[in-house]
C-alpha cells in the first residue's frame, strides 16, 4: 500500500483544549455536580442543506422507523473482545427484546492467529456488519472501500449527535464524509481527569501489606521485596491452591509485551509501537535502555529470579489470569480496572482489598479522559443492505444513550443496583459482587452468571466517566455517592491515614508524581508496505525474546539477550520503523503542548 498520511488535529481542537485547559479538577475526590449534571446542550448537527427547514423550525431530525419483526445476526469484528462467538446471557437477552438483535462476536485477539484473520477477511471484502478496531487499521478499511459512510444518516440520531463535535473532527482527518465513531467519548471537557485512581501503578492486598507492617516502599526492588515476604507468608490461598507475587499473561501482545508496556506508566512512558512517549513530551525508542520498557522488562526477570513469577505465565491466556486474580491467587496487579476482580465493600472491611501503593521513585503517566476517543472507533460494514444500516445505527445510538449506558456501566435495575427516593442508584450486594463472585442470573433475565452474560464486544462509544442526565452523577458506579460511602472500609481509612490523602490521584498529585496530559485523539499516518513488513518482523523479535529474557538463568544471559534482540531489530529496519514512528507521533506530542 502506498504512504498515506491523514491529516492531523485541527486548529479547532487546539483552541478547545488550550481554552480549556486549566479548568478540570484532575480526578480529586470531589461529588460530580449534580445541578447540571450532562444536560449540556448536544453541539450542533452537520451542514446538510435537506436539513436546513428543520432546524429553522426547531424539530429534531428523527431516525428512519425500522422493524424488529425478523431476528438480525450482526457480524462484530471486535479488537477489543476476549471472546469469540455469540452474546448469550442476559446482555444478548436485552438485544433481542429491545431490537431482536443477535451479536456474533468475531475475536481477533482469541482466533489464535489474528492478523490471519484480518488479512482474510478484508482480502474477501467483508470485515463485518459492525467494525471495531484500531484507528490506523479503520482508517485503512475505509480505503479500500469497506467501511460505510454514515453522513446521510447520523444526524438523525440524537444520541450520537451529542458528541457531534469529537465525531467530526476524528473524521475530518479521513476526508469527506463520516465514516468512525470513537470510543470512550465523553463531555466533561478534553482536559478533565475524573477517577480516583490512576490507569496503571502497583496494587497489593493491603492485610498482606500490613502484615509487614506496612513499609514504606521507594523503589520497584522494595516492592518486589514485599511480594516475595507475601508469597512466603501465603503461598496457596484460602482455598489452598498455589499463590504467586504475580501473574502474566501473553495473548495481549501486540508489538511488544502487553504486560510491560502497561508497567511503563509507573516511570512516565507510554509504549506506541516502536516508541516510548514520554509525559515530558520526549520520544526515544523503546530499545533505548534507560527506557521503561527495559527497567520493567528488568523488573519482571529480577521477580522470576525470586521465585514469585507464576511458572504458568507465559503459556496462559487473560482468562486463566483473570480467575487467579479473583481467587487471590496473585499479590500484584497493576490497571485500575483490575481491582474490580479483587475488591468489594465486604473484603475492604476485612482490610484486604488490593489497594495503589506509591513508589517513591515513580512519576506516573497518566491521561486525562478520552474526551476526543481512545484509539479505537466503530464502524458500519459498507456491505450492509441499507435496511440493515437502520438497524445497525438504531443499536449504536442505544448504546450512546443514557439506558444503553447504564446497562453497559453499572447493570441492569433490581439486580444491580436499585433507584433511591432522590433519583440516584445505590448497588445491589450482587453489583457490588459482580465482578469478584459468581452473580447467578434468573432465567428469565437471560440466565446463566453475570459475568459470561455480560457485555462482551467490550468496548463503549461513551466513557463510564460521562455524567448521567437522569441522576447527575457519573455512569459508573465507583463515583457514585453511595458507593464512596459504602467503600469507606477499614482498608480505605487505613491507606487513607498512612498516606494523607483522599485518594491515590490526590497522593500522587500533591507530591508530585502525577500530572495529567491532555488526551489526543487523533488520525495519523498508516504504515506503508514497507514499513507495515518491519513492524510484523520486528514485533516477533521483541516479543519473543522479550518473554525469553524474563525467564532467563541469570542477569547476564538477560543482557545477552537484550543485545541480541537489538542487533537483530537494527537487521530488520528496526531505525527506519523508529525513524517512522517518531514522525507518527510528532503531532501528538505538538498537541499535547499546546493543550496545557
Amino acid at each position: 500500500m502506498k504512504k498515506r498520511v491523514i491529516a492531523t488535529i485541527l486548529a479547532t481542537v487546539l483552541t478547545a483544549s488550550m481554552v480549556l485547559s486549566g479548568c478540570g479538577n484532575g480526578g480529586k475526590q470531589e461529588t460530580p455536580a449534580t445541578n447540571d449534571g450532562g444536560n449540556q446542550e448536544a453541539p450542533a448537527a452537520p451542514e446538510a442543506d435537506d436539513g436546513a427547514e428543520e432546524e429553522a423550525s426547531g424539530e429534531a431530525p428523527a431516525a428512519p422507523a425500522v422493524s424488529h419483526d425478523q431476528e438480525l445476526t450482526l457480524e462484530v469484528y471486535d479488537v477489543a473482545a476476549n471472546y469469540q462467538g455469540l452474546q448469550t446471557g442476559w446482555y444478548g437477552k436485552i438485544l433481542k427484546d429491545k431490537f431482536n438483535l443477535v451479536l456474533n462476536i468475531i475475536a481477533p485477539q482469541v482466533s489464535g492467529d489474528g492478523e490471519a484473520l484480518y488479512q482474510t477477511r478484508t482480502a474477501a471484502g467483508n470485515l463485518g456488519d459492525i467494525i471495531l478496531l484500531d484507528n490506523a487499521d479503520m482508517l485503512e478499511c475505509v480505503d479500500v472501500g469497506l467501511v460505510a459512510d454514515i453522513s446521510a444518516d447520523i444526524k438523525n440520531y440524537p444520541n450520537l449527535m451529542k458528541y457531534w463535535e469529537q465525531i467530526e473532527k476524528f473524521n475530518a482527518g479521513i476526508g469527506d464524509g463520516i465514516w468512525a465513531i470513537p470510543t470512550e467519548m465523553n463531555s466533561n471537557g478534553p482536559t478533565e481527569y475524573m477517577s480516583e485512581t490512576v490507569s496503571s501503578m502497583p496494587r497489593i492486598p493491603w492485610d498482606f501489606y500490613s502484615e509487614l507492617g506496612k513499609p514504606d516502599l521507594n523503589n520497584l526492588d522494595d516492592l518486589l521485596n514485599a511480594l516475595a515476604e507475601m508469597q512466603k507468608a501465603h503461598p496457596t490461598n484460602e482455598a489452598g491452591d498455589k499463590a504467586y507475587g504475580m501473574t502474566l499473561w501473553k495473548d495481549w501482545d501486540s508489538t511488544s509485551i502487553e504486560n510491560v508496556n502497561q508497567l511503563t506508566k509507573w516511570y512516565g512512558q507510554e509504549v506506541n509501537g516502536s516508541v516510548l512517549i514520554g509525559e515530558d513530551h520526549s520520544i526515544v525508542p523503546l530499545t533505548d535502555k534507560n527506557g521503561a520498557y527495559y527497567k520493567m522488562l528488568k523488573f519482571f526477570f529480577k521477580a522470576n529470579q525470586l521465585g514469585i513469577v507464576d511458572p504458568d505465565s507465559a503459556t496462559q491466556d487473560w482468562n486463566s489470569a483473570c480467575d487467579k486474580m479473583k481467587q487471590k491467587r496473585t499479590y500484584l496487579v497493576w490497571n485500575n480496572w483490575m481491582q474490580g476482580f479483587t475488591n468489594s465493600p465486604e473484603i475492604g472491611e476485612k482490610g484486604a482489598n488490593y489497594m495503589g501503593m506509591p513508589l517513591k521513585d515513580m512519576k506516573v503517566f497518566q491521561t486525562s479522559d478520552y474526551y476526543y476517543g481512545s484509539g479505537r472507533v466503530f464502524g458500519v460494514g459498507a456491505q450492509v443492505s441499507e435496511e440493515n444500516k437502520a438497524r445497525i445505527l438504531e443499536f449504536l445510538d442505544w448504546l450512546a444513550s443514557p439506558e444503553g449506558l447504564t446497562i453497559q456501566h453499572a447493570g441492569t435495575e433490581g439486580l444491580i443496583y436499585t433507584v433511591n427516593d432522590d433519583g440516584k442508584y445505590t448497588l445491589t450486594e450482587d453489583g457490588y459482587n459482580r465482578f469478584t463472585s459468581e452473580i447467578m442470573i434468573p432465567e428469565d433475565q437471560g440466565g446463566g452468571n453475570w459475568t459470561d452474560g455480560n457485555n462482551q464486544v467490550n468496548q463503549w462509544i461513551v466513557a463510564s466517566i460521562e455524567m448521567n442526565p437522569v441522576t447527575g452523577e457519573t455512569f459508573v458506579p465507583d463515583l457514585w455517592a453511595s458507593y464512596l460511602e459504602k467503600n469507606n472500609t477499614k482498608t480505605t481509612k487505613e491507606w487513607r491515614e498512612k498516606y494523607g490523602a483522599q485518594n491515590e490521584v490526590e497522593y500522587l498529585k500533591n507530591s508530585g508524581m502525577m500530572s495529567p496530559v491532555p488526551s489526543i485523539n487523533m488520525s495519523l499516518a498508516i504504515d506503508t508496505t514497507d514499513i507495515g513488513l518491519i513492524r510484523s518482523q520486528c514485533k516477533t523479535i521483541v516479543c519473543d525474546t522479550s518473554w525469553k529474557a524474563i525467564f532467563a538463568a541469570d542477569e547476564a544471559a538477560f543482557d545477552a539477550l537484550w543485545d541480541d534482540m537489538v542487533s537483530q531489530l537494527e537487521g530488520f529496519g528496526w531505525n527506519d520503523l523508529v525513524a517512522f514512528d517518531t514522525e507518527k507521533y510528532q503531532p501528538v506530542i505538538d498537541a499535547r503542548k499546546a493543550a496545557q
